[in-house]
């Protein structure tokens, strides 16, 4: 496991974790939207949710009218990547097949 720095403008919205419970579950699924915000001149991620095997996070942060949806039949995420400045303005994910 390798923990990253915290990404993201500070704000007083509260500190939402999402922990699951590994090995028995795992993510295999983010979607979320995206947008141009205030301050902001590229376009940025306005809201993060996780689907794992058992159930699905409460949204983070705000939704939009244009979403996207990280996910491969057959596989769990087992990591991210991206590119941010104080926001994220890329995700994507690492994945590999499920082993049952």
């Amino acid at each position: 496991m390798v923990i990253g720095d915290d990404h993201g403008n500070k704000t007083p919205l509260d500190i939402k974790e999402f922990e699951v419970e590994y090995p028995s579950e795992y993510i295999t699924a983010v979607d979320g939207c995206y947008d141009r915000v205030i301050g902001s001149e590229v376009v940025v991620i306005t809201m993060l949710r996780f689907k794992t095997n058992k159930r699905t996070s409460i949204p983070v942060g705000f939704e939009s009218t244009s979403s996207f949806l990280l996910y491969k039949a057959g596989c769990k995420i087992v990591g991210f990547h991206g590119k941010a400045s104080n926001m994220i303005n890329q995700l994507g994910v690492h994945v590999v097949p499920f082993t049952e």
